[in-house]
């Protein structure tokens, strides 16, 4: 090749000669959990938006550490996206030091917000039917209630501190490392209490398998328009959270392409279809676009710095 064809090519970007590769967007979860559904929503939107092919990869391990990793380390060339959430960016940083070897400011690139998704707190379904009748019962414990989730140091263990913490109800923890049997373990009354996602949750607190008493979004949600938030409850008045679910890339990604990815994602939860689709997941689209989410992320990071200093959750 001739030294002037030489330099033509290495003036091309780097991303721009890549993309002949499709994008990966890396799940730090299973298949089936609801950061899997709503990478599964943002890939089929993506992919005749961008005009190219978008797949998704399930790498679970350690907490979503794992997949969060392989994307810090991964060529900042645009063919690989990762589906970050708080557990993996805010909260595994500060419970577990020792073996997360990436920085969530150093080595990410915020593309947009895809959703957020509120916390449940759900029971036995022979307990009261409010959480001011759950408080009022747990004083009269000399115990505490026991509640699951689906691990120390998780977005969802925070919660039940924080909400131990508001509402003066008493509870001692247990974490799962498999969480879906959290939910027969609460049917049978191995365990009293539970914190999950509204998309987990749901479907149990609708049929009646389980009680729901309070869920953490702002106001109520379609997806469980019975169940109260905590926030118009006497004992939680005003306490609200939820997670989040966004894009990320290696940090040093293209602009332009980070821009592009943006738009086209800010276009498609746009969408009635695409909105309706991921309401029915138990999520809520989010219009939060880079620069947005930058902030958003290091705040979120600032607050769970709080809440692990106040739950005395000890680094692993």
């Amino acid at each position: 090749m001739k030294r002037r064809h030489i330099l033509a090519l290495s003036a091309v970007p780097f991303v721009a000669r890549a993309q002949a590769r499709p994008i990966t967007i890396i799940v730090p979860f299973g298949a089936g959990t609801n950061v899997d559904a709503i990478a599964r929503v943002a890939a089929a939107e993506l992919a005749p938006r961008l005009g190219m092919q978008v797949v998704v990869e399930n790498l679970p391990g350690a907490g979503g550490t794992i997949a969060t990793e392989r994307v810090a380390r991964a060529a900042p060339d645009g063919t690989t996206l990762l589906l970050g959430v708080d557990s993996v960016l805010n909260v595994a940083p500060l419970v577990n030091p020792s073996a997360v070897r990436y920085d969530t400011a150093r080595d990410f690139a915020a593309i947009h917000m895809l959703a957020t998704l509120p916390l449940v707190l759900i029971g036995r379904p022979d307990l009261p039917a409010t959480l001011a009748e759950l408080v009022a019962l747990n004083a009269t414990r000399t115990q505490p209630f026991t509640y699951a989730t689906s691990g120390i140091g998780t977005s969802l263990h925070l919660f039940g501190e924080m909400l131990a913490q508001r509402s003066g109800l008493r509870m001692e923890h247990v974490p799962y490392r498999i969480a879906t049997q959290i939910f027969p373990d609460i049917m049978g009354g191995r365990v009293d209490l539970a914190i999950s996602t509204l998309t987990s949750a749901g479907p149990f607190v609708r049929e009646g398998r389980v009680r729901g008493f309070g869920i953490s979004s702002p106001a109520r949600h379609s997806f469980l328009p019975q169940t109260p938030t905590f926030a118009e409850q006497a004992p939680s008045a005003g306490m609200s959270t939820e997670v989040y679910q966004g894009l990320f890339a290696p940090a040093g990604t293209d602009a332009g392409f980070i821009a592009r990815v943006a738009a086209a994602t800010a276009d498609a939860l746009q969408n009635p279809a695409v909105r309706e689709r991921i309401h029915g997941l138990g999520m809520t689209p989010s219009l939060m676009g880079p620069e947005a989410l930058t902030r958003f992320v290091r705040e979120e990071g600032e607050r769970y710095a709080v809440l692990v200093r106040a739950a005395n959750i000890q680094p692993q």
